[in-house]
């Protein structure tokens, strides 16, 4: 697989540091926000494969390639799993733990869900929804999903699910 440019390398950290400082200015803002350490309800139900670019899929490669090789065939294990069983549990997740092994490396879609409101509605989880309903939204100042994907699609490549993108790299 051919390595990212630091062109892109550095437009894509861009990104997602921008998406970063937005879900701390929420999170931040709002004691009662359970998007933080410890939560993991959005990674283990997830209502599609997750969607990357070409340039997520090398940037998130990185990560996967880092791990020990005992926990890269557990991950590829269950993404062999996930294509037989809903609500999708992600398969980067540490299930005892409840941690993301590649957490520097996530894609948008792990980076700005519960932070992100598009064209059609937010980008968060019914835990989320019951808490905008108490405490309301007027002083939250949401990421715009749209532009945010706007902007990785167009820093790099096509965008499959991570189905495919393991399915292209055994």
């Amino acid at each position: 697989m051919e390595p990212i440019s630091e062109a892109q390398r550095q437009a894509l950290e861009a990104l997602y540091q921008r998406v970063e400082a937005r879900a701390a200015d929420i999170s931040g803002a709002h004691a009662w926000w359970p998007c933080r350490r410890g939560c993991d309800h959005c990674c283990r139900h997830l209502s599609a494969p997750l969607p990357l670019t070409e340039l997520e899929w090398r940037y998130l490669w990185e990560g996967f390639q880092r791990l020990p090789a005992e926990v890269r065939a557990e991950v590829r294990t269950r993404v062999a799993e996930m294509e037989r069983s809903r609500p999708y549990t992600c398969p980067f997740l540490d299930r005892e733990s409840g941690a993301c092994r590649v957490y520097a490396h996530r894609p948008l879609a792990c980076r700005s869900y519960g932070f992100a409101a598009a064209r059609d509605g937010g980008r968060w989880c019914q835990f989320i929804s019951d808490l905008l309903a108490k405490h309301g939204d007027g002083d939250i100042v949401w990421a715009n999903q749209d532009s945010l994907e706007e902007t990785v699609a167009s820093l790099g490549g096509p965008t499959s699910s991570l189905f495919e993108w393991f399915a292209a790299h055994p």
